[in-house]
């Protein structure tokens, strides 16, 4: 029967299937339990490498497929034109392995071949563009100067069967093509090679060149050298190739010649975009039924090879193959069903069908969840997976981790700007799922629905505080309840007091406050007049830091509830009464009474207790003494290291005899709680480990008679091979080492008796994060916005630039930076000082098989630049 609230209260119930199915029906049976997403395979070959297994093969088939889809995917990416490509599939569309792969290699063949081609003509055609741009230079571009500073036309040399320079009087000259980005350091080589005896000359070429590697559009010089000695021509080549530069001939003395090969360079060009253009518009045809077909092409070859994974780690006797396998049990009729529809598709002889089995091994941890839940899930997870029907605290954390994040962070205004973030994330959902978003972004996107309870519940605690971008508000109207006499009759007036007692004399001044007479408190929150006080902050303190260690309390009393109920479910009634009781009494009776102090000191009518005579013996001033209020800090230090001494005119409650009587017997029953933590639980486990040995070995030894009678008619050769298999269920036994228990019990005290006063301690946070946002949203209000305002005389300069100041210091600090910060206190205080109560975070996750998941890895990545 399903556990109540199986699913995301407990992990859900889950069953060991062992599916026998004809070897035949075994790809179709993987691929529609892969589509149904709710089976996690076992390996049955844990002892074989994965060389030995049976589809390899078909593996490296896939592999190889992905490869050739790699490459049309860097193809597509050099389209410029084919930035889209369809992932809408057709389920009509039937496509397999052994049909799409030599579709795969046979177009892979063919745009390598065109991919070739293309790059041979456009190699041919940058040459002649090159050679083009050479030639249509003015010819004044090719004169240089003499030494005496005439021009003069230099005049082609000896040898014109290669570009080798021309000359006039000694001087010589190449001319040739270099990319643009390399124009300045050849230069520079050429200068240092010929120690400076050479003039050059550069010219941005007319039009840009397409890089047949990248097809990227390069920008190219066209250069000419000036030089006088045949050893700088050498040098001049070999540095010309080094830098990848061309050189071409260019006759200055024959325009007729340059001429005609301008005309046949020209005609040359024609003819290469005439070729280019047929081989693009084929390779054109080709990536377009690439790009219509990558995505269902890509996912057929991922769910193929998925699919051989799993038939891999399956056990394949003769014509039958089985396989093990989780499910949770609710799926158990999909299973099936799943079963009957692969042995129809594959046309099976023999019936599919499951059985489930019994074992030991801890099953899977499967919690449902959705957009939700999710989040909470995951960070749940990321502290460790539940055991197995364990307590899932997520189930908590989805309203204490926001609460506790609104505890530190608690203002009105930030609260607003983060509930508008997460609310506008919401609202475009589905648009932000479907396009690519920048990876910070998507980390926020992702926690959509707990950053939106986080802005809410920090709104409620800025209510709870009444802050507002760091400025005491009244939402609710003028205050009744506390006023600021400025005189000692205004005093006696409203407020009915013994002005003398409270102040000794002093003069009243606007920050001295009093309770009005028949006033009321507050409606919601702290009362925004106790800003006006100079003991504000002391206030705060004092409030925050109690309903810190309050809140804490409560949440680690809970998390040990959550554990009793673990032990209840799991029938461990050892650490019912050996484990949840002792460490309850210890925490209530310790920290538990600490928060009682608080709460009776907070509901004490101080003001009638300041009032009440006391006889105090051995006092050690005369007079009449009366009740005052007691610090319960050292009240709850004396509790541990002096017990019973309270002070006859500084008590909690009732009396201080009493309240002393009541702390020395919570005291000593968390003393008794120690011991009763530490030894029963080794000792319990002691004496059953010894009975169940005494058990055991009883049935052993009754076994092994029934084996020697049964070995007497036997032959020695197969008592010989009896024995090698005798007493299986004694070596899977593991031993018990009792030191290792009693260890691992003392530690476990240890740090539970140590953890509920650091625990305690830790919670503090709460009230240190929630002082420092408000004092620092003060002060970023105070400086960047009323010391500006003070400034200015009417310009709006000093307005406009405060403002500007004040804004951006609020969003990037205290709704970035703060809210970051708050986020990782309230993580750490669900981690370490509540999960820790009872969670053991040591199972495994239920990973299925899922076929769904290969959607998002098959869409190709093909954004160009």
């Amino acid at each position: 029967m399903p556990e109540p609230a199986s699913g995301l209260w407990r992990s859900q119930d889950m069953v060991l299937l062992q599916l026998h199915m004809q070897r035949e029906a075994a790809h179709d049976t993987i691929f529609k339990l892969g589509q149904l997403g709710c089976v996690q395979f076992r390996d049955m070959n844990p002892n074989t490498s994965a060389f030995q297994r049976l589809f390899t093969g078909d593996v490296r088939r896939c592999e190889e497929s992905e490869r050739r889809l790699r490459y049309f995917e860097d193809q597509l990416k050099r389209a410029k034109d084919s930035t889209h490509v369809t992932t809408v599939v057709d389920s009509a569309t039937g496509e397999t392995l052994d049909s799409l792969e030599p579709k795969l290699e046979a177009m892979e063949s063919e745009l390598k071949d065109l991919n070739s081609k293309w790059e041979q003509l456009l190699v041919q055609k940058n040459s002649m563009k090159e050679h083009y741009e050479v030639l249509t230079q003015p010819p004044s571009f090719f004169r240089g100067e003499d030494d005496a500073g005439h021009l003069q036309v230099a005049h082609q040399a000896d040898d014109a069967s290669e570009p080798q320079g021309f000359r006039q009087g000694g001087l010589r000259y190449l001319t040739g093509v270099i990319s643009s980005d390399r124009a300045a350091l050849f230069e520079r080589l050429v200068y240092r090679a010929t120690r400076g005896n050479m003039f050059m000359r550069t010219v941005t070429a007319k039009e840009q060149f397409e890089d047949p590697a990248t097809g990227d559009m390069v920008e190219k010089t066209v250069f000419v050298v000036f030089f006088s000695a045949q050893r700088a021509f050498d040098k001049i080549k070999k540095l010309c190739e080094s830098m990848q530069a061309t050189l071409y001939p260019y006759n200055i003395d024959s325009p007729q010649e340059v001429q005609q090969t301008t005309l046949k360079v020209s005609d040359t060009m024609r003819d290469l975009d005439t070729t280019i253009k047929v081989t693009k518009d084929v390779r054109a045809d080709i990536v377009e039924k690439v790009k219509q077909n990558l995505f269902l092409w890509k996912k057929t070859v991922l769910v193929e090879k998925s699919v051989y994974d799993v038939l891999n780690q399956l056990s394949f006797k003769g014509q039958t193959v089985v396989a093990e396998c989780w499910a949770p049990k609710e799926d158990l009729d999909n299973v099936q069903r799943a079963l009957v529809e692969a042995e129809k598709s594959s046309g099976a002889q023999v019936q599919s069908f499951m059985d489930p089995i019994e074992t030991h091994d801890q099953p899977p941890t499967y919690f449902k969840t959705n957009s939700f839940t999710k989040i909470h899930q995951s960070i749940v997870d990321s502290y460790g997976i539940a055991r197995y029907k364990e307590i899932n605290p997520a189930v908590f954390s989805c309203m204490t981790f926001p609460f506790l994040f609104g505890i530190m962070y608690g203002d009105i205004g930030h609260g607003f700007i983060i509930t508008l973030v997460a609310a506008l994330f919401i609202w475009k959902e589905k648009q932000l799922l479907a396009s690519n978003i920048n990876e910070i972004i998507a980390m926020v996107f992702g926690g959509r629905y707990i950053l939106i309870l986080m802005g809410l519940f920090a709104i409620y605690t800025g209510f709870l505080y009444n802050d507002f971008f760091g400025m005491m508000i009244s939402p609710f109207g003028e205050n009744t309840f506390w006023v600021f006499p400025h005189d000692k009759e205004e005093w006696k007036t409203m407020c009915g007091d013994d002005y003398n007692y409270w102040f000794g004399g002093k003069e009243a001044n606007a920050l001295q406050a009093c309770k009005v007479i028949g006033g009321s408190p507050y409606i919601l929150g702290i009362d925004p007049n106790w800003c006006e006080t100079e003991n504000k902050l002391e206030f705060y303190n004092s409030l925050k830091m109690k309903m810190a260690v309050i809140l804490g309390v409560i949440q680690m009393s809970g998390g040990l509830v959550l554990s009793l109920l673990n032990h209840i479910y799991f029938k461990d009634m050892k650490h019912v009464w050996f484990g949840f009781v002792p460490e309850i009494i210890f925490l209530i009776f310790t920290f538990g009474y600490m928060c009682f102090m608080i709460l009776v000191k907070w509901n004490t009518d101080w003001s009638e207790r300041f009032r009440t005579e006391i006889d105090l013996p051995g006092a050690s001033t005369p007079g009449p003494h009366f009740l005052r209020a007691p610090s319960l800090l050292e009240a709850q230090t004396n509790f541990f290291l002096m017990p019973g001494s309270i002070e006859t005119d500084a008590y909690v409650f009732v009396g201080a005899g009493f309240q002393n009587m009541v702390q020395v017997g919570l005291l000593l029953c968390s003393l008794v709680a120690v011991p009763l933590l530490l030894i029963p639980i080794p000792v319990i486990e002691y004496l059953h480990n010894k009975h169940t040995s005494y058990g055991e070995l009883a049935e052993h030894h009754e076994v092994q008679g029934l084996m020697h009678i049964q070995d007497l008619s036997s032959s020695s050769e197969s008592r010989n091979v009896g024995g090698d298999d005798e007493h299986p269920a004694a070596e899977q036994h593991e031993a018990f080492d009792m030191s290792e228990v009693v260890i691992k019990q003392v530690i476990h005290t240890i740090e539970f008796v140590l953890g509920c006063v650091s625990n305690t301690a830790s919670y503090l946070r709460l009230w240190a994060l929630s002082l420092a946002h408000a004092q620092l949203s003060e002060v970023f209000w105070n400086f960047a916005m009323i010391m500006p305002l003070s400034m200015d005389k009417g310009t709006g300069v000093f307005a406009f630039v405060g403002f500007a100041v004040w804004f951006f210091a609020s969003l990037m600090v205290l709704c970035g930076m703060e809210s970051l910060s708050a986020f990782l206190h309230a993580l750490r205080l669900h981690w370490v000082e509540f999960q820790n109560k009872f969670y053991f975070g040591d199972g495994t996750q239920f990973v299925p098989y899922n076929i769904k998941d290969i959607d998002e890895l098959a869409k190709p990545d093909i954004a160009t630049e």
